[in-house]
């Protein structure tokens, strides 16, 4: 019974020092296949702890790195931007590209710089019924008006910048509705005009030629007048300044360097105007003008014509078709009959491209 208790715990011992050694193997072998997901796992502890606990106070410092970090100006990604103000302009942007590119077009839409809504001579369409108080009743009509040939702009509406070469002719007329609608006079005028805008300002240089004719008509009734050969060839230069969308003030200043029949050099031309850039629609938006003209002709007469009413706009085309009352006083308008002072009132229609 010794011997038997002897051999029992002999072959325990054995057992324990087989399992003891067996289990350091498997120890062994579990660490070296499992390492990469110990080493994970206890990373992923680290990171759990790290940032539910010191990340608020110590961010780690692979952010502060990245954070501190001084990107280089070299890079390509840093030459498409300017500074404009507070704020970086890119290149690509919409408003960059039209700031400073231009486009030619032919036949562009549209004038730089616009007639003066009462500018007598200005080249138009209209028809005004008009009383002279010494022998009443005239009708003043013209067919004409101004486009433009070629043109650049920018292409932005809040800095505009642009030039235009533009074209203009009329044929004012001047009937006599009491005399079976005799013509009495036409003045003919044809021009080529350059024109710029920038900002609020635009401007025009140029040449136009206007000649005088007296019709048969009136040659028939009074045989004895002397018609006149009047001739103006004129270089000129004007100003138009917004004082806002709706209003403006223009200068204008002109030479004839080939003259005759009574025309004189110089003659000056100044007003103003309302005229409401935004009556696009059926109502319509009212306006009014005033404007100076004053001419070396004849001991430097100068004339003022007024006119008022309402007016509708072209949206995309901004023709402007006008109806109202006119005003004028100083020289007659047709510049045929140089010399005579004419005051003159009545209503029509006119239409400005």
């Amino acid at each position: 019974m010794r011997l038997a208790d002897l051999f029992r715990r002999w072959i325990t011992r054995q057992e324990d020092e087989i399992l003891r050694r067996h289990g350091m193997l498997w120890m062994i072998i579990l660490l070296v296949t499992c390492r990469p997901s110990l080493g994970l796992a206890l990373a992923r502890e680290v990171t759990v702890e790290t940032r539910f606990d010191d990340a608020a106070a110590y961010p780690p410092l692979r952010l502060i790195d990245e954070r501190l970090e001084d990107p280089s100006f070299e890079d390509d990604r840093f030459d498409q931007f300017r500074v404009a103000g507070d704020r970086p302009v890119f290149d690509d942007e919409p408003e960059h590209q039209f700031g400073k590119t231009f486009g030619v077009q032919i036949l562009p839409k549209g004038l730089l710089y616009r007639s003066y809504i009462a500018g007598e001579k200005e080249p138009r369409f209209n028809a005004v019924w008009l009383k002279e108080k010494s022998r009443g009743l005239v009708w003043e009509t013209q067919m004409g008006g101004r486009i433009g040939l070629l043109g650049s702009s920018n292409h932005d509406e809040a800095n505009p910048r642009a030039w235009q070469f533009d074209m203009e002719g009329g044929a004012q007329a001047r009937v006599d509705p009491q005399q079976n609608s005799d013509l009495e006079a036409v003045d003919y005028r044809f021009g080529l005009l350059l024109t710029r805008r920038v900002d609020r300002n635009a401007y025009k240089a140029g040449y136009y030629h206007l000649s005088s004719h007296i019709g048969d008509e009136y040659l028939l009734r009074n045989p004895g007048y002397l018609r006149l050969n009047y001739v103006r060839d004129s270089l000129i230069f004007g100003m138009t300044h917004n004082l806002t969308d709706d209003m403006q003030v223009y200068g204008e200043v002109g030479y004839a360097f080939g003259n005759e029949g009574g025309a004189e050099p110089l003659e000056l031309q100044y007003g103003y105007q309302y005229t409401p850039l935004r009556a696009d629609g059926l109502k319509g938006a009212p306006y009014f003008g005033i404007n100076g003209h004053t001419r070396q002709d004849f001991h430097w007469i100068t004339s003022v014509n007024a006119v008022a009413g309402w007016q509708w706009r072209g949206a995309e085309s901004k023709h402007l078709f006008r109806v109202g009352l006119q005003y004028y006083t100083g020289p007659a308008l047709q510049w045929q009959f140089a010399g005579l002072n004419e005051s003159l009132c009545g209503a029509g229609m006119w239409f400005d491209y």
